[in-house]
């Protein structure tokens, strides 16, 4: 893993992401980057207001878009509808460099009817995400789009070309696709587990047990765990675990505070607990791992 930059979510107060937009008053965001400036080659489940677009550029990586597994190669690109609970991982850990753009529905909204028959529809519809393959012929014209904007970036115009190209994206899209309304199940399971997720992002320092993240969804426990492996692939308290890691690695890198004190912080009981944990998670020791990134 590269150790030297790590990318990490930053998240709102109501835990969705922070889009830290590429210009003040475009609400539109582009990143090429490479997978293991993640911690472990892995992104954790985050959500936002915007569409995403992802293209692969080589390796490839796999996506949890609302506990559907899809797993992408070079070439190959998807979109994410508004609001998915979403994350992405590397199992063999190899590397994948990518291209992302987020952007706010509202870009495309310009026109009231516009925003009412092409954007609302998709926008509340059942495709959580749409997986793009080169070898359809109007999926490929979507990357070739992407690789458009890509190509843009320095362009003084970019801005302006920009809303241009993502207006024959969407075209692209309603043109091609059937709109059916989403799953008021999936929707308020969906929901829930978002309610949960909240929770542990806002206390995962403290002492945390599965009542009490079920009762943050006012469910059952039994209710919270099957959600949380149906979507997730994780028990609530492997997820816990999982993003107090992940937050120890934060301030690893940019505190100068002791292996216990991180481990205190983050909501482990004591370093040798979170050294055994982190040592299975990672590899390595939190030790060796902070001497890594210092």
């Amino acid at each position: 893993m590269n150790i030297d930059s790590i990318n990490f979510i930053d998240i709102n107060r109501n835990k969705s992401e922070n889009i830290r937009y590429n210009f003040n008053d475009l609400p539109f965001y582009f990143h090429k980057g490479y997978f293991s400036m993640y911690p472990n080659y892995s992104m954790q489940e985050h959500w936002h207001d915007d569409i995403e677009l992802i293209l692969i550029l080589s390796g490839n990586m796999t996506y949890n878009i609302n506990g559907k597994l899809i797993k992408f190669c070079k070439g190959e690109g998807i979109i994410i509808n508004s609001h998915q609970l979403h994350s992405a991982f590397s199992n063999s850990m190899q590397e994948c460099e990518y291209i992302v753009i987020l952007f706010h529905p509202m870009i495309l909204c310009s026109i009231k009817q516009y925003e009412q028959e092409f954007v609302l529809p998709f926008l509340n519809s059942s495709h959580d995400f749409i997986h793009l393959k080169p070898s359809v012929d109007w999926q490929g014209e979507i990357i070739r789009f992407i690789n458009c904007i890509a190509e843009k970036m320095h362009d003084k115009t970019f801005a302006f070309t920009t809303i241009g190209v993502l207006h024959l994206i969407w075209s692209e899209l309603i043109e091609h696709i059937n709109i059916e309304p989403q799953s008021k199940v999936s929707e308020l399971q969906l929901s829930t587990l978002k309610n949960m997720i909240s929770f542990i992002h806002s206390h995962y320092s403290e002492k945390i047990t599965l009542t009490d993240i079920s009762r943050a969804g006012h469910i059952s426990k039994r209710t919270c765990g099957n959600l949380f492996l149906s979507y997730l692939y994780k028990t609530p308290i492997e997820f816990l675990n999982d993003y107090r890691l992940k937050k120890s690695i934060e301030l690893m890198q940019n505190t100068d505070l002791t292996i216990l004190e991180i481990a205190l912080a983050c909501g482990f009981s004591g370093s040798s607990y979170y050294a055994e944990t982190f040592r299975k998670c990672f590899g390595k020791s939190p030790t060796e791992y902070k001497r890594k990134l210092k």
